[in-house]
């Protein structure tokens, strides 16, 4: 990994500004398809998932000003950065179970969702390390996210159900970029170009989740007319 790069602005060392741009970048992306999907939909699918853009875009802007400033701001900033993360992905978790229909089975992932998340903010505090970040996107996004949108996709046979998990799939490639620390020099580090790449990654997750709102509103039961009392 190569060393952080600073630069002076009005008497402070600001450090990887590149990485802050492209953080902000992402919050900017985050932040507009949150509000567009919490605009346009009224499902609670649809209201949970633009929370999770709404908290990643929050995580994100958090992250890159605790990353620009660390050498004043020092670790906590970035370990409640992390747990916004976290919390999004939760949002995540919380709008598929809106798609299981046994509210027994329901009851149970729910309750699975919240212990492991327990387990990830102790995490977070204790071993304050990425990788904690990294564990709980892949076991909420993949292990649980998509794996219900599977048993969805199976269930009722609509191809949108099916593109959200092979959507996430494409995160893998950023993933790999940061964990590898694949970089081209001191300023264009694997931060970001990881985030570079997140931006279509995010626009493209937007789009089938729009797909997939789409057909929770049109399942959603029509209101019946309280009929007026005869005078």
């Amino acid at each position: 990994m190569i060393e952080h790069t600073y630069i002076e602005f009005l008497g402070l060392e600001l450090a990887d500004p590149l990485t802050f741009i492209s953080d902000i970048l992402m919050a900017a992306f985050c932040a507009y398809y949150g509000y567009k999907l919490f605009q346009e939909f009224k499902s609670k699918y649809a209201k949970l998932v633009a929370f999770f853009f709404l908290v990643l875009g929050f995580s994100a802007f958090l992250g890159g000003t605790a990353h620009l400033l660390d050498l004043y701001l020092g670790k906590n900033p970035h370990l409640i950065a992390w747990s916004m993360q976290g919390i999004s992905i939760l949002f995540f978790q919380m709008a598929s179970l809106r798609l299981i229909s046994s509210s027994k089975l329901k009851t149970i992932l729910q309750g699975l969702v919240f212990a492991f998340f327990g387990i990830f903010i102790s995490q977070i505090f204790t071993v304050q390390h990425f990788d904690v970040v990294k564990v709980n996107s892949i076991v909420g996004l993949i292990g649980f996210v998509s794996i219900i949108h599977v048993y969805k996709y199976f269930e009722e046979g609509d191809i949108a159900y099916l593109k959200i998990p092979l959507t996430i799939i494409l995160f893998s490639g950023p993933a790999m970029i940061h964990s590898f620390d694949i970089y081209l020099n001191k300023w264009i580090d694997q931060n970001v170009i990881s985030h570079l790449l997140l931006l279509p990654c995010y626009y493209l997750l937007y789009s089938v989740l729009k797909q997939v709102a789409i057909l929770k509103k049109k399942t959603q039961p029509i209101p019946q007319s309280v009929p007026l009392k005869e005078k």
